[in-house]
């Protein structure tokens, strides 16, 4: 009866979310207790019940008192022993065949991982999968501009479990590899063989998926190895500059299986985390520089994680050439080593250029926009329109927000934030919709 009671939540819930988000957060969750009004909720990572007590609590409970007239708290736990019980479930370790592919790096681990607002739920998603192979997050997506470090996250996911020292084999790949091997192995007649390397692995890593692009050969040869591990409950971690649906040519029956597990997104890195990553990228090379300069450097680098560390090369090299301190440098001299570098200052950002680029987006006019018709196709856009405002120009009170759109009072662009928030959260397609819009608002 008791597990009635949460089945029932569950199939309504599955009505009013996106599938994947179902799939991924709730296929694995069973009731454990119900005492004083509260459900408790069993889920097999720690991860996964803080991302679900953060996220879904408030939903559930009025999805309970709209079932059953009783005011439920949902509470999710993972207790300790829980992935560790049903570790070997996940995936079947065979000690005779031991393999861990050579092109790890050492450098790329979770220790090493600078985390920040931009990637904390990446981060903690890869750590989950690490502690647990093939049981929850399978596959794991991970995918963001050049330079943000999926690549450290796949790998440190790879040397965590070699650390741990766990008899299963690992391989770490590139789709353009795959792809040149699987070529090779065609005009060879080593098909067997390679179908057997892959498919037979514990722990699969394949960079830049992309790559698949318009590859239809390799797409079928990779949706069938995909397949043969996913079957196996073989742990698949996958990276790309940008999500499934996005991938140009990519075969439906893939982007569906890319979906079917958790997408994790990696965004620009905050003016913050910039600041930690030059500190935690300059240690290891004992480059030493003034407060001063270290945010200089983060206040003028800021397209990716890759060129934060190039800065760092630049300085190191120029104080090596002219037998200097890199401590004695300025901020002054620091521009001049990196003024090829150091990007323009955004434009200034205005309620006219954010509802600008929304109605270049939508077709839409400006005086639409501000119209106070209820049409889906011009409410819509002013929602957003609201949001990015709010998002991007802080100092403006919702109460400017709401004059300037044309609307009674304050609680239209609350609406409007709340809805727009709700759709971030759920849909990954929208969310790099959005990314895109902020992206050229700010170019």
């Amino acid at each position: 009866m008791d597990q009635d009671i949460w089945q029932n939540i569950l199939d309504k819930l599955e009505e009013n979310i996106n599938p994947q988000s179902f799939r991924t957060w709730f296929s694995e969750t069973k009731l454990v207790d119900i005492s004083d009004n509260e459900l408790v909720v069993k889920v097999p990572t720690q991860f996964a019940a803080n991302y679900l007590n953060q996220n879904y609590t408030d939903t559930l409970g009025e999805i309970a008192y709209a079932l059953y007239k009783q005011h439920y708290k949902v509470k999710f736990i993972s207790p300790p022993h829980y992935v560790k019980n049903n570790h070997n479930r996940a995936t079947d370790y065979s000690d005779n065949r031991v393999m861990v592919n050579t092109k790890l790096n050492e450098r790329f681990s979770f220790e090493e991982f600078v985390v920040g607002r931009n990637n904390n739920f990446a981060y903690s998603a890869a750590k989950a999968v690490a502690e647990a192979p093939g049981y929850t997050y399978n596959p794991l997506f991970i995918y963001g501009e050049s330079g943000m470090g999926k690549t450290h996250l796949m790998q440190a996911v790879g040397n965590y479990v070699v650390k741990e020292g766990r008899n299963c084999s690992i391989y770490y790949t590139t789709s353009e590899e795959f792809t040149n091997e699987m070529i090779e192995s065609i005009r060879g007649n080593k098909m067997p063989e390679f179908r057997s390397k892959y498919r037979k692995v514990d722990l699969l890593l394949v960079d830049d998926v992309h790559f698949l692009s318009k590859k239809e050969g390799t797409q079928e040869e990779f949706f069938h190895t995909f397949n043969a591990l996913f079957d196996n409950r073989k742990q698949i971690v996958l990276t790309s500059d940008r999500p499934p649906k996005d991938i140009p040519d990519l075969e439906k029956r893939l982007v569906t299986r890319f979906e079917s597990g958790l997408l994790c997104d990696l965004k620009n890195p905050d003016f913050e985390t910039r600041v930690a990553i030059l500190h935690k990228k300059a240690e290891p090379e004992n480059i030493v520089l003034s407060d001063e300069v270290f945010s200089f450097i983060a206040e003028s680098i800021t397209s990716s994680v890759r060129a934060l560390e190039g800065s760092l090369i630049r300085i190191l090299a120029y104080a090596s050439y002219n037998n200097l301190n890199p401590e004695d440098l300025d901020v002054g001299t620091v521009r001049s080593i990196l003024s090829d570098m150091i990007s323009e200052q955004h434009k200034e950002i205005t309620l006219d250029t954010i509802t600008q680029e929304v109605c270049l987006a939508y077709n839409i006019t400006m005086p639409q926009i501000v119209d106070k018709t209820r049409r889906q196709q011009i409410s819509y856009p002013r929602q957003i329109a609201m949001y990015l405002a709010n998002l991007l120009i802080p100092q403006l009170s919702l109460k400017e927000i709401a004059e300037y759109f044309k609307r009674k009072d304050h609680t239209t662009v609350i609406h409007a934030k709340r809805m727009i928030e709700n759709r971030f959260r759920e849909d990954v397609s929208f969310r790099s919709h959005i990314e895109q819009l902020i992206k050229n608002i700010k170019s």
